[in-house]
């Protein structure tokens, strides 16, 4: 859970006998291809294709799951046995995620930002709530995360944190841009997609985890009440 396309692309075809990463990652990326699959698969919509700049058209729609493939499958044969995952996920819960009332498209971005950002389903649906607090206002999401796939390619989560970075323009950078990144950040789990659009009520607008420590994850209702908490556990 959590991985890029690019990732997953690599990890599939390491066993297999003909198809490679890069066929994965072209095929993931054609409108055409991906357009030929619509009828087929009710969770691929037309808003994939709505904002130019997307890194893969497909991100997003890589369900997590554990997958016994032929190594002899093709890269369409691959593709739709994953993307079969991602329609009976969709299909199971496609009331709650009606309900959520955010497009399939919108709801598994916001799940991938929330699955980049927590470990635990617990902190998913509180982290879920605090980002929908934020849009709520107009507020920024701000989330380091879509830095770290602005950049595409970095050293360490540090790079992610830094003021500089966060400056990128990239349509990707949500201190930068209000709302949703134009598109899926990670391949979120079902697990993080249930969560996000069950999302468990709060007033925060802030949140940090102690990196240095146990990973437990503070809430704040106020900027200063965050400053307090990077000052304790951040420090």
């Amino acid at each position: 859970p959590g991985d890029w396309a690019k990732q997953i692309a690599v990890k599939m075809t390491a066993q297999m006998n003909k198809t490679t990463a890069e066929d994965l990652m072209a095929l993931w990326n054609d409108e055409a291809y991906i357009r030929s699959l619509m009828d087929e698969y009710s969770v691929l919509t037309e808003e994939i294709f709505e904002n130019k700049g997307v890194r893969v058209l497909l991100e997003g729609y890589l369900m997590p799951e554990t997958y016994f493939m032929n190594p002899n499958a093709s890269a369409d044969s691959l593709t739709r046995r994953v993307l079969n995952q991602t329609q009976k996920v969709y299909d199971e819960n496609k009331a709650l995620l009606d309900a959520f009332g955010m497009s399939i498209h919108d709801a598994i971005t916001l799940a991938s930002v929330v699955q980049f950002e927590a470990g635990l389903v617990e902190d998913m649906k509180m982290i879920s709530q605090v980002f929908l607090n934020r849009m709520a206002i107009n507020m920024p999401l701000q989330s380091s995360v879509t830095v770290c796939y602005a950049l595409y390619e970095y050293d360490s989560w540090k790079d992610c944190e830094n003021y500089d970075n966060q400056k990128l323009d990239s349509p990707y950078n949500t201190y930068l841009y209000r709302g949703l990144p134009i598109g899926p950040i990670t391949n979120p789990s079902k697990q993080a997609l249930l969560a996000t659009i069950q999302p468990t009520a709060n007033d925060y607008y802030f949140f940090l985890a102690d990196i240095y420590g146990d990973g437990k994850v503070y809430y704040a209702k106020t900027y200063t009440e965050h400053l307090q908490n990077e000052e304790k556990y951040l420090k």
